[in-house]
């Protein structure tokens, strides 16, 4: 074999068609050839056929994770973007809510209520709501620059660019779930045909429609990896009969609790993280390490752990041993909030409907501007058409919530994950709302285990303790009108 074969050679192969790249890296595995030669032998046809065999006939799905697409979604309300987001192995970027200002006209109008008798009704106050948000978005302004002068040193665009994005931190607080907007969506074959599958089956019209345009527009770049992605009987099924049995087994209001708790967690994580931070270090079994790690004193254990985190710069993740330790979270926070946080996909979310029942958050700053009577008729009015709906329309009934009511949503990070949403979502530049989810989840995890939870990087500064006695003391802790 000639040198210059053994050489190092890295090179992209994007410039052709994904279901090609797919076959090219598969055949790999039984091709001495180069990707390059493999490559060059194969059509359309041919790339057909061996998807049709391996990935259809025998079901060698993993190939369909080299064929990688990415669709422009647009004009879909902000509650199916959050449906599509529910996939983890995807990238997304998303329209703003914190840096635009959204059109007064721009909402989603579900048909079947459209054709049934709460059609005006629900046009009515949609657009209420969005001229009250249109209309709020001067006053907000104005006070905004009176609050928080240009600093002298400080470029007028860029002052500009600040200024607006404090004005979308309020005002986006009175979008409801079913204002139109974009996301920019990456993922492989194989993940696009689990979404497009998932939106098939989903009770809702509108995810429906997504899935049915997903697949056509995915099956024109990988017209054989996607084409057999279809509603599943399952996942409409099981869903509405569990609902059945929650309403049969669950009948008591819900309580009023803490809106961040740890529900599970490891009470021997310690010993489990140092046992883990050890053993790729060690040629014993995982079951004598742990025990050896159980003798040890808490200073020997603290030491170990402080050895593998201490030398972290700021950008730098923790080590993957760190994967072994996961904590389960419940946590009710307001819609605008779980829109940033639901982005850390690298856990198991469960998310309850978007409901009016958990009261809705009301922004400091809409108060000091003057503006909270507007705010509530809002909230008061939506809330309204919410319970109109209810019965006949339960899914629907999502859309006309505003991102000022809260939801809840379950949780499961690992610690190595938590290191990261912890540090970015409490970060001073991020939206108060999510900042102190953050800094409360950090608080919570040091209240049971101070050891793991002091090298978690955090910014406290204006922490839960303030939240406590401000955002969720009885006046702020609205509930709408029924």
């Amino acid at each position: 074999m000639s040198e210059s074969k053994n050489k190092l050679d890295i090179y992209s192969l994007d410039h052709l068609k994904p279901e090609v790249v797919a076959v090219a890296f598969a055949k790999c595995s039984r091709s001495p050839e180069s990707f390059k030669d493999i490559a060059d032998e194969l059509t359309d046809e041919k790339s057909a056929d061996f998807h049709e065999k391996w990935v259809v006939g025998y079901g060698h799905s993993s190939v369909a994770e080299h064929a990688t697409l990415h669709l422009a979604i647009e004009n879909v309300s902000i509650l199916a973007t959050k449906v599509l987001e529910d996939n983890r192995l995807a990238s997304y970027t998303e329209k703003s809510t914190r840096y635009q200002i959204f059109d007064r006209d721009k909402y989603y109008k579900p048909e079947n209520i459209m054709a049934s008798k709460f059609a005006v009704d629900y046009e009515t106050t949609m657009n209420y709501i969005f001229d009250t948000y249109t209309r709020l978005n001067e006053p907000l302004r104005e006070f905004i620059v009176k609050k928080y002068p240009c600093p002298e040193d400080q470029n007028e665009k860029i002052y500009n660019v600040i200024t607006k994005a404090r004005v979308c931190d309020n005002s986006r607080y009175l979008l409801p779930t079913a204002t139109l907007t974009n996301l920019g969506m990456t993922a492989n074959a194989r993940e696009f045909e689990h979404a497009i599958v998932k939106l098939l089956s989903h009770p809702l019209q509108e995810m429906q429609a997504i899935g049915a345009r997903l697949k056509e527009e995915s099956l024109k770049i990988t017209p054989t990896l996607i084409k057999f992605a279809n509603a599943n009987e399952y996942l409409q099924k099981t869903p509405t009969e569990l609902s059945t049995l929650a309403q049969e087994f669950l009948t008591a209001e819900p309580e009023s609790v803490n809106p961040v708790e740890i529900v599970s967690y490891d009470p021997d994580a310690e010993n489990k993280l140092v046992a883990s931070l050890l053993y790729r270090h060690s040629e014993e079994p995982h079951k004598q390490i742990y025990a050896r790690v159980k003798n040890m004193t808490p200073e020997e254990k603290e030491k170990v752990i402080d050895t593998a985190l201490k030398n972290r710069a700021d950008f730098d993740q923790p080590l993957r041993e760190l994967e072994n330790i996961y904590y389960t979270f419940d946590i009710l926070m307001d819609y605008g909030a779980f829109r940033d946080v639901q982005r850390h996909r690298m856990a198991t979310q469960l998310n309850q409907k978007v409901t009016v029942s958990h009261g809705y958050e009301l922004p400091e700053e809409i108060i000091e501007a003057g503006l909270d009577k507007d705010f509530r008729e809002v909230m008061d009015r939506s809330a309204e058409l919410y319970h109109k709906l209810l019965p006949e329309f339960p899914n629907e009934a999502q859309y006309v919530v505003p991102l000022a009511f809260r939801k809840r949503t379950l949780f499961t990070w690992n610690l190595r994950e938590l290191h990261h949403f912890i540090a970015l979502r409490s970060g001073s530049k991020g939206h108060i709302s999510y900042r102190r989810i953050a800094q409360a989840c950090w608080q919570k995890l040091n209240d049971i285990q101070p050891l793991l939870a002091k090298y978690i990087r955090v910014n406290m500064k204006g922490g839960s303790d303030s939240w406590a006695s401000t955002m969720f003391k009885p006046e702020y802790n609205y509930m709408p009108k029924k």
